[in-house]
């Protein structure tokens, strides 16, 4: 598949004029401004847009979090982000409460493991308790039942939220955060699993029932809904996903990060991670 450059010189996605190379700046408060952003390039592969840094980008979701909030506030009085949990959800601490009307965003879960409320603890330790986010806002995973019983809790308070578009068949949130692994996988669906295969069967939220481990995961169907997704694969590991994902070179249901499919898709990506990728196509 072909990659398509895009100019250096401002970023449409972020909103800031990136300087490449030039180390990690630091967002300046409420107007999402990054300094020396160490952006060094942009480029298109389908639908996807694919940034990639020299280095850590945390700033950087931070920057592409603020501006998302900032417009779904002044268009529609609330906005809806979707989390994981790991390093993603831990950049959301370069936030301030002055970055955006805190009390006007609605929190939700990619995934959790029943009972174990990770992903809500480090929430709240990441961005939460900091910004002064209402813990009400704050829309924790059911802690007890069975998947299935959780899984159409949980889905049920999304598809009645109203800080979600609800005018299609699939809820859509403002901005979902996804991780990936070097498998391929993508929030909580794993290649080949019963929930990768899910996909297309519009469901919402996922029950996972591995013996000891139980939890619940969002559908493809429900990423793909989002208004914007970032995608974040860093590191040497993750290498040859990127590829993979990026030249659809892999078996049906091998790599859930490629499928991937919102209406504003953006990958994260370092120079480590790309590398594989650009080593057998020009970018």
């Amino acid at each position: 598949m072909k990659a398509v450059v895009l100019p250096l010189a401002v970023s449409s996605v972020l909103g800031f004029a990136p300087t490449p190379f030039a180390g990690l700046g630091r967002v300046a408060g409420p107007t999402t401004t990054l300094l020396n952003a160490n952006l060094v390039k942009e480029f298109e592969v389908g639908k996807k847009k694919i940034q990639v840094y020299d280095g850590d980008y945390s700033d950087q979701v931070v920057a592409l979090t603020v501006k998302t909030a900032k417009a779904a506030i002044e268009a529609k009085g609330s906005f809806s982000l979707a989390i994981p949990g790991g390093s993603v959800v831990k950049s959301l601490g370069g936030m301030s409460a002055d970055s955006f009307d805190m009390s006007k965003m609605q929190v939700y879960f990619c995934n959790e493991r029943i009972g174990a409320n990770k992903c809500y603890t480090g929430a709240l330790e990441a961005f939460v308790e900091k910004c002064g986010v209402p813990l009400e806002n704050v829309h924790k995973v059911p802690e007890d039942g069975t998947p299935e019983e959780v899984a159409a809790q949980y889905e049920a308070m999304i598809r009645a939220a109203p800080s979600l578009d609800q005018s299609g068949d699939i809820p859509s949130v403002d901005l979902i955060l996804l991780g990936t692994g070097d498998d391929g996988h993508c929030g909580s669906l794993y290649p080949g699993s019963d929930e990768i295969k899910a996909t297309g069967q519009g469901k919402v939220v996922l029950p996972i029932d591995e013996g000891d481990k139980k939890s619940i995961a969002v559908s493809m169907d429900f990423m793909c809904a989002a208004k914007t997704a970032l995608v974040s694969a860093a590191e040497p590991k993750r290498s040859l996903m990127v590829k993979r994902a990026l030249t659809c070179e892999y078996e049906e249901w091998g790599c859930p990060a490629a499928l991937v499919d919102a209406v504003n898709t953006i990958w994260f990506v370092d120079t480590d991670s790309v590398a594989e990728y650009e080593s057998t196509v020009v970018v």
